[in-house]
């Protein structure tokens, strides 16, 4: 595992200690001056979940602003690449919606497959999902994570996005 993607998983574990802990964090009053700060961290979490659940990709499309940094390398991708890839049914589109075409390469110490993120939050025997809110070098950010029990893909148990708040509501940036 990359040092990155290991501090992210630490950062995400932290977030769920604060939710299992207060589930109430304040709001600051710039916060709800913006157009869409009124949905909170838990609702964004429900609508963007079932957007993926239900394989909506204009939805989820619509939280991309200009681009979004993507994977444990943290690859910056612009909103018009992921149009692309959405369009071309690979790359960013496999990992959220169709475990089918998603291009991972063969581990033989473990041959589980890779599965979407769909697959994961709708055939999963637990899924347990938790929003936080947190403030970052002066930045509103919901970090949404679901903790998956999944026989199919034992490799995979979190899965975690971070929105930020600007003027036109959470638009996500990034999708480790």
């Amino acid at each position: 595992m990359k040092a990155g993607r290991r501090s992210l998983c630490c950062w995400v574990i932290a977030a769920l200690g604060v939710i299992g802990a207060g589930r109430g964090m304040a709001q600051s009053s710039s916060a709800k001056s913006n157009a869409d700060a009124s949905v909170t961290p838990a609702a964004l979490q429900r609508e963007f979940f079932d957007a993926i659940r239900a394989g909506d990709a204009q939805k989820v499309l619509s939280y991309i602003a200009k681009g979004v940094n993507v994977g444990p390398e943290a690859k910056h991708v612009t909103q018009d690449q992921v149009e692309q890839e959405f369009v071309a049914h690979r790359g960013l589109y496999c990992t959220l919606f169709n475990s089918s075409c998603i291009q991972a390469p063969i581990n033989l110490e473990h041959s589980a497959r890779t599965c979407s993120y769909r697959e994961l939050l709708t055939h999963s025997k637990d899924v347990h999902p938790a929003a936080s809110e947190i403030t970052r070098n002066g930045v509103q950010q919901a970090v949404l994570v679901a903790r998956i029990k999944n026989d199919g893909c034992p490799n995979q148990n979190l899965i975690d996005f971070v929105f930020n708040l600007d003027a036109d509501g959470w638009k996500l940036f990034s999708i480790p």
